[in-house]
């Protein structure tokens, strides 16, 4: 899964904004500035797009790299269904074509100049194979920076809300960080509402996921300021390889259930069909 892309891709900007991308359910488009660029993503990932890119990372194999056009990468098709938790075919076609259409606009203010790419450049899905599909190297770029992360995404399979995945790719991409406003807090959760004490009780709902899945030890607010308990490293790395496993366990016994059921049907139809026949 990694490999060395072209030094030209390279991107000096907030770890969260674009190693993770934003969930949203209703925003067709996020705009994200800093001191120096501003960052406009089009078409932002929905959860189930979310889990399967960060089930292509994780499971995926690396088939063919191209340090201009990107990393070509492959995946068991039912695996695939399996972290989308949803057997319709139709909706993974739908889904990895969200991958495609997200959209990454990033203007440098000092050196004036602008930066445009999708997270990926195509697919091609075998029903009964492997699903391959390209990230392209302009993404595979900022992903190959924090590689060390990769670990902790699995910890986002758990979450319900896209408040709390969006937070939790902010503290990840921010490791060090105990405390933060909590305007910036909302902010990074992608919380709209313009109403501050709904955006606080939506803040507190995504935290308390955070918590519920073992991320966080627990939290406070104080005033203006919500403080994070944080666990040691040493805590969270058992904690993941725990709900790996766990993962592991649930993806694989959804795989053979579908399998099984997949049998089912096909045994149902040749003896509907030899019945039809035997009528004849």
């Amino acid at each position: 899964m990694r490999g060395k892309f072209d030094e030209k891709y390279a991107v000096e900007l907030p770890a969260d904004v674009l190693r993770f991308p934003p969930v949203s359910l209703h925003e067709k488009e996020i705009l994200i500035t800093t001191e120096y660029a501003q960052v406009k993503i089009e078409n932002p990932l929905t959860i189930t797009a979310w889990r399967v890119l960060l089930g292509l990372l994780r499971y995926g194999k690396a088939e063919k790299m191209d340090p201009t056009l990107g990393l070509r990468v492959s995946i068991e098709t039912y695996r695939l269904l399996g972290l989308m938790k949803n057997t319709n075919w139709k909706e993974l076609t739908q889904t990895l074509k969200t991958l495609t259409e997200c959209r990454y606009d990033i203007y440098y203010y000092p050196q004036r100049k602008r930066a445009v790419f999708v997270i990926s450049g195509g697919f091609e899905i075998e029903k009964d194979g492997r699903t391959s599909i390209v990230l392209t190297a302009e993404f595979m770029k900022f992903l190959e920076d924090y590689a060390s992360l990769w670990y902790y995404y699995v910890f986002a399979f758990f979450l319900r809300r896209p408040s709390a995945i969006n937070l939790h790719a902010f503290l990840t991409a921010n490791s060090t960080i105990s405390r933060v406003k909590i305007e910036t807090a909302i902010q990074r959760a992608r919380i709209t509402t313009d109403q501050p004490n709904k955006a606080r009780n939506y803040l507190r709902m995504a935290l308390n996921e955070l918590v519920e899945v073992g991320f966080l030890k627990g939290y406070r607010f104080e005033e203006d300021v919500v403080v994070f308990e944080r666990y040691p490293m040493e805590v969270l790395r058992i904690r993941a390889i725990e709900l790996q496993r766990q993962l592991d366990k649930e993806v694989q016994e959804f795989i053979e259930r579908f399998k099984k059921a997949v049998r089912e049907s096909k045994r149902k139809r040749k003896r509907k069909d030899k019945g039809e026949d035997q009528n004849q």
